[in-house]
């Protein structure tokens, strides 16, 4: 694929997607520019691009197709999607999102919610987590410019999932991780077929490095030069969220941070759906879960400024119990960025700022089979006798623990 995809072009690449995506524009200064330039940030101050459409021309749009006649995948409202090439649409994401939406009573029961819902994203496809919704979006565009080498910068997820959509897509991928990456990371990305990169830098040094990478070589970056089109795919959890509550949007939304992508399009996601006249969504209040002493965009937010700080996690044992208490009540294992989801969720609730009967929508970002590692030890039997009698006794054990635990 030496040749950029032409999105307006019908023949050999196939029909025209139905997105009203018109260009490229820079919130803080205004400044615009056409949506196939390949620009990811700002020329005229710096910051990041984001994506334009015509909601008028969507409103007509999405009105002229029913539910019935739409996939339930991240294309689904492809209308307020930024890929408009139709052959590169196709060939990425079939099977990602549609993630379940899952009423969680006994969850709920513990914490005083009684209409609390867990958006499920840790069995999204192909790798287990949100960023499936985000990369898959990111290949949609290489393949839209005729590329077949994409590079990622990842301490996990985002890594994962470029190496299986861009193997799924045929594209080439490039993980580069920090130094203090997982092996069991590097494995399941070696496993789909993608390179390794270990740097020997922090994260923000390994984006760094990364970034000039990018600019030197041309290669495209998923989380960089890519961002602009990575970013709006984050939008599709809204979109399913509200259309999966019957077009009522829940009184609270609870994020887990991580760089912020994830709830500012959550948020964009709400007022494009009322923008196109699909749901009334102002009234929801989006809340960003992050743990205490790793709270670097809560604390800018709450200082009234922009400078993101560095800092380090203090409440692991508190995600953990929350982590526990998940799969305890709903069979779902999460990382700890889901426990992080839940433990603020709790905390919310305990301080009165959810209402007991207020329908909430805690976000699950992604599968805690990954991050096994980090869970603290638990202890259990090993080289039980094999006989009824030592087996019987052990369970009786674990009987009266459990009677005499708090409920």
């Amino acid at each position: 694929m030496s040749d950029a995809v032409d999105p307006h072009r019908t023949e050999p690449y196939g029909l025209r997607t139905l997105s009203c995506a018109t260009e490229l524009t820079c919130r803080d200064c205004g400044y615009r520019t056409p949506l196939l330039d390949k620009a990811f940030k700002c020329p005229a101050c710096g910051e990041g691009l984001d994506v334009d459409y015509d909601y008028d021309l969507a409103k007509e749009r999405i009105a002229q197709r029913s539910p019935e006649q739409r996939p339930w995948n991240i294309w689904r409202y492809e209308e307020l999607l930024p890929i408009l090439n139709r052959r590169a649409q196709q060939r990425v994401g079939a099977f990602a999102g549609k993630t379940p939406l899952i009423h969680a009573e006994r969850l709920g029961a513990e914490l005083g919610l009684s209409n609390l819902y867990l958006k499920d994203d840790s069995t999204n496809r192909p790798s287990l987590s949100y960023k499936d919704r985000v990369v898959g979006m990111a290949i949609a565009r290489l393949l839209e410019l005729g590329k077949d080498e994409v590079g990622c910068v990842s301490t996990g997820n985002v890594g994962t999932a470029v190496a299986a959509l861009a193997a799924q897509a045929g594209a080439r991928p490039y993980i580069f991780y920090p130094g203090n990456m997982e092996k069991g990371k590097a494995k399941a990305c070696r496993a789909l077929g993608a390179q390794v990169i270990q740097l020997d830098a922090n994260y923000d040094g390994a984006n760094r490095a990364c970034r000039e990478l990018a600019l030197a070589t041309g290669m495209e970056f998923a989380n960089i030069t890519l961002r602009p089109f990575y970013a709006e795919g984050a939008k599709t959890m809204a979109f399913e969220v509200v259309e999966e509550l019957g077009w009522q949007p829940p009184d609270h939304f609870v994020i887990p941070a991580a760089g912020g992508t994830l709830s500012s399009r959550v948020h964009k996601g709400l007022v494009e759906l009322e923008t196109v006249g699909l749901a009334e969504t102002a009234g929801s209040k989006i809340n960003i879960a992050q743990a205490s002493g790793c709270s670097p965009i809560a604390t800018a937010i709450s200082a009234g400024g922009a400078e993101i700080e560095q800092q380090t996690p203090e409440t692991a044992e508190e995600i953990f119990e929350a982590i526990d208490l998940l799969g305890a009540t709903e069979g779902i294992l999460t990382e700890p960025a889901g426990g992080t989801t839940i433990a603020s969720t709790a905390r919310l609730a305990q301080e009165g700022k959810i209402g007991p009967d207020e329908t909430v929508v805690a976000v699950i970002s992604g599968n805690g089979l990954k991050t096994l590692h980090e869970h603290p030890e638990k202890t259990w039997p090993e080289m039980v006798p094999c006989e009824v009698g030592a087996m019987e006794s052990l369970l009786n054990e674990f009987r009266r623990a459990a009677a005499a635990a708090p409920h």
